[in-house]
């Protein structure tokens, strides 16, 4: 229905447009026509006074330097007007002793003859006191040349009580005449008053240039008018015709402009609502228990994720089942991939116990051979590697408690190990007193089996080599701090000094525990440092924490034989 009354809408507005455009035109050319019949009467006027001066200027030559002929001249020629009241010359410094009253005046410091001296022109100026005459004229003014050089002004003028008659029109219309200064010479009301009829935005300077142009705008009373400008003197006086845009408009009847435009607008928004109810009837309503079903489905809910439209279109109804369609086979793969997750996690789960339970079991023979074992040597070498072994259970027990998570902690691995491996070394020597302050940093499983072997080797080093008198209690630190960018610090600090009772074969060493501790530091890409006091030995391994992401992990066994 809209798509129907849009043509009527543009056809009416394109009317009422042709009927405004109409009308103003219409009123722009009655204003430019009663513009240019007030300009037609000045026009004659004026022409008459610049006749007469090119005349007197042209006769002027002879009489020029004789003041006595010249104003007996002048006051001849005035004698024989009834239209002009003073005529006289101006030499070209600005003194005049030729004049049609036989008064001398100088001009040098008077404005309008500094214009009419710059521009050497024929010029037309306004005086509401002429100096020669004292009443109210308009002075035409002509250059005047001797012998082809410059030698001042004819100047002419005309009374504005002769003007009066002339210029007098409709009360409805008002004209202001301007010389290209912009300086009223002739006005429908007061002189003092009347540039209060020009407009508001336009230079009176710019109205030379603007001949045959209407406009409409705001004059400087603040009423808004219809203008028109004609040209008298071209490039030298305009008249600028004015009217009140009430009357023309009014004048096309008694309607407003707007009427016209009522219908199409009205028949628009008609088509509007209708359309709306329709569409929100037969789809916008759809729409939102679609997006409704959607936002539910998209936060969680699974309990009711069917759709169903309440007297929907054949179109919607195809929807409808598409979505239900969809919505059950989202549910079943959703099943389907968190039980296949759940069945990974427990075989990823058994997987780390078995391999536990393996290097334990591993672990657990290696103990029998050592007890078996018939030199010192034997057992400490089988001792070693019990300890590396059970590091690695270690590692892997922690892995199967927390086999949903990409990430291990530090913390927990470190104190399981110090759990597993102390224990088997004080039956070796004395109490051990252990302290552990390790931070809770997340690390990968790579970086945290190759951290978990070095905290081995060295947590075995450090009981192998802890000392202390007999009165003195041994005491083993064990810290993992974290330092500024992503850095990280693990330190064991053990007691040395006299006073062991054990064999001094248990304390030596095949240096293969040295170099699977260089060999883990590198794999860390850290540096280690030693600090050995008389009472303390303190081993330190700085190392930049790795991201815990998957990776396919490299055997240490073979960084080992690399390295």
């Amino acid at each position: 229905m809209t798509l129907a009354l849009f043509p009527l809408g543009a056809i009416a507005l394109w009317q009422t447009n042709e009927v405004v455009t109409a009308t103003i035109q219409l009123s722009e050319e009655i204003v430019l026509s009663e513009t240019e019949r007030a300009a037609a009467n000045e026009r004659r006027l004026l022409e008459r006074g610049r006749g007469a001066a090119e005349g007197l200027a042209a006769l002027l030559g002879p009489v020029a330097d004789d003041a006595a002929q010249c104003s007996d001249m002048m006051a001849r020629f005035v004698s024989r007007q009834d239209t002009f009241v003073f005529a006289g010359f101006i030499d070209r410094t600005g003194m005049m002793e030729c004049a049609s009253n036989g008064v001398t005046f100088d001009f040098a410091d008077d404005p309008s003859f500094a214009r009419a001296l710059e521009q050497e022109g024929q010029i037309f100026e306004v005086n509401l006191s002429g100096v020669a005459t004292g009443e109210s004229v308009v002075i035409i003014s002509n250059p005047v040349k001797i012998e082809g050089r410059f030698a001042g002004f004819v100047s002419l003028s005309l009374p504005h009580e002769a003007a009066n008659p002339l210029i007098a029109g409709d009360s409805g219309f008002d004209h202001v005449t301007i010389n290209r200064s912009g300086r009223v010479l002739f006005s429908t009301n007061d002189l003092s008053s009347a540039g209060q009829l020009l407009p508001a935005n336009v230079a009176p300077t710019d109205f030379i240039q603007r001949d045959g142009d209407t406009f409409i705008a705001r004059a400087i009373d603040g009423r808004e008018r219809l203008f028109a400008i004609s040209s008298i003197i071209p490039d030298e006086v305009v008249v600028v015709g004015s009217w009140p845009t009430g009357r023309s408009i009014d004048s096309i009847g008694t309607l407003p402009v707007w009427v016209p435009l009522l219908f199409p607008i009205l028949m628009w928004f008609a088509g509007l609502a209708v359309a709306f109810l329709g569409l929100h009837r037969l789809v916008i309503r759809h729409i939102y228990a679609l997006r409704s079903a959607m936002r539910r489905f998209a936060l969680g809910e699974r309990d009711e994720p069917k759709l169903q439209f309440v007297d929907p279109p054949a179109e919607f109804e195809v929807l409808e089942t598409s979505f239900n369609r969809m919505v059950q086979s989202l549910v079943r793969a959703e099943r389907q991939a968190e039980q296949d997750l759940d069945e990974k996690t427990i075989l990823l789960r058994e997987i780390h116990h078995r391999v536990k339970n393996n290097l334990q079991l591993i672990a657990s023979i290696m103990n029998m051979h050592a007890r078996a074992a018939k030199t010192p040597e034997t057992r400490a070498l089988l001792s070693q590697l019990q300890q590396r072994v059970r590091g690695l259970a270690t590692v892997h027990q922690t892995m199967n408690t927390n086999s949903d998570e990409t990430s291990i902690d530090a913390r927990k691995l470190i104190q399981r190990l110090v759990n597993e491996l102390i224990p088997m070394a004080n039956g070796l020597k004395r109490k051990i007193q252990t302290t552990t302050d390790v931070a809770s940093v997340q690390l990968g499983q790579d970086q945290a089996v190759t951290l978990s072997m070095l905290a081995a080797e060295a947590l075995t080093n450090a009981v192998k080599y802890i000392d202390a008198p007999m009165d003195d209690v041994l005491t083993l630190e064990i810290t993992l701090e974290e330092l500024g960018e992503r850095m990280l610090r693990f330190t064991i600090t053990n007691t040395v000094g006299a006073g062991s009772n054990e064999s001094p074969a248990l304390m030596e060493s095949s240096g293969i525990g040295t170099r699977l501790i260089r060999a883990f530091v590198a794999q860390l890409d850290g540096e280690e440092d030693r600090e050995v006091s008389d009472t303390h030995f303190k081993y330190v391994v700085t190392f930049p924490r790795a991201d815990a992401e998957p990776a396919v992990p490299r055997p240490w066994a073979q960084q080992t034989a690399a390295s």
